[in-house]
């Protein structure tokens, strides 16, 4: 691994986003990522503990771009610590077609019915921006990610820990028992390929219900949680949702899953309808609705951080709470924590601005 150079001019615009929005996500990764910056020095700080694990921050990499060795390696250079693997399945799933990104107007407000314009023009500071993204939940097929998965343990760093996101597929007929069985194969499956953690994804914006809202039914949440601890062979859980409207179904959701699960993972983005300034659908007719990302979404993730927080103090759960929505600087990032996080990720900003870990460590050692 790359020894350190000199840091990054953090005064300077942001390095160019690891991810080229003019490219499909499928050519983004095969052929990313797009870097050519310098690796920026890290402040030495204390271990801090990850379910079990010492890192040395409590700051990383949500499921997002880490669909290979080469791109989990390059977020370990840049300092994030806690590394998340993008999703995996059973089967191989291409992503939607390009385009499966837009920078919008303004972002807000952020009520589900109101349609979310696309901005004309790339923002200044991407990293900051309002966002939305199509992409599905796609997947390399299973002889491909079980190899990659060991490459990219192997690029972590000490003190750095890899977490790899995984769901069952949803098929025409299919019983919640085979869909549930489905999840513990993988987690064993990606547990023995080198996983230190196993994240099932219970949400997503722009897949069918059946995948992307089953975090909204506590019973079958519960069920898939006990699988995944039984896959994951000892491997800390998590559960990764979407955004909690009402508090009584979130805290039916924690309750029935504590014992099974060690944390929560929230939020995935925002399912909104989204067009062009002439009210064209932005990503075409078969996706009018996509996921809200970035900036835009990040006081809705910490209200259900917090939300998540103040169930699990009051009702004596077993469980944390691990925060992903517009973690976009420093002081995003000690919010979540302030608000009950164990940790929080990024996603989004974080392929935008590469030096987001630098920025978040330097700026605050203790995080």
């Amino acid at each position: 691994m790359a020894e350190p150079t000199k840091p990054a001019k953090l005064s300077e615009p942001h390095a160019a986003p690891t991810y080229r929005l003019d490219k499909s996500f499928e050519w983004n990764a095969q052929n990313g990522p797009n870097f050519s910056g310098d690796f920026p020095a890290l402040p030495k700080s204390a271990a801090k503990d990850f379910f079990g694990y010492a890192v040395n921050s409590r700051f990383g990499l949500a499921a997002s771009v880490g669909v290979s060795a080469n791109w989990i390696g390059l977020y370990s250079e840049l300092g994030f610590d806690i590394l998340t693997y993008k999703t995996v399945r059973k089967y191989e799933r291409l992503a939607h077609p390009w385009p499966n990104f837009f920078f919008l107007k303004d972002g807000k407000p952020l009520d589900p019915d109101v349609v979310q314009v696309v901005a004309e023009g790339q923002p200044a500071d991407p990293g900051h921006a309002p966002s939305a993204g199509s992409v599905g939940m796609p997947s390399t097929d299973p002889q491909f990610w079980r190899d990659d998965i060991r490459k990219s343990r192997a690029r972590l760093a000490p003190g750095q820990v890899l977490i790899v996101s995984i769901v069952a597929t949803s098929q025409p007929g299919m019983s919640p028992e085979a869909f549930v069985a489905e999840f513990e194969e993988l987690a064993a499956a990606v547990r023995e390929a080198g996983a230190d953690i196993v994240e099932a994804n219970l949400s997503c914006p722009n897949v069918d219900k059946s995948e992307g809202e089953v975090y909204q039914t506590a019973r079958l949440s519960a069920r898939i949680a006990a699988a995944v601890r039984r896959g994951a062979n000892g491997a800390p859980v998590l559960l990764k949702t979407g955004e909690y409207r009402d508090a009584a179904t979130l805290a039916n959701f924690l309750v029935a899953i504590n014992g099974y699960a060690g944390g929560v993972v929230m939020i995935n983005g925002l399912s909104r309808a989204v067009a062009t300034p002439t009210g064209a659908d932005a990503f075409g007719p078969a996706r009018r609705r996509a996921g809200m990302v970035g900036s835009a979404i990040f006081d809705v993730a910490l209200a259900n951080v917090r939300n998540a927080a103040a169930i699990i103090n009051d009702k004596q759960l077993d469980l944390k709470v691990v925060a992903v929505g517009g973690a976009s600087s420093p002081e995003r990032v000690r919010a979540f924590l302030n608000a009950g996080a164990c940790a929080a990720l990024a996603a989004w900003p974080a392929t935008m601005n590469p030096y987001l870990a630098s920025e978040v460590r330097n700026a605050d050692p203790a995080i």
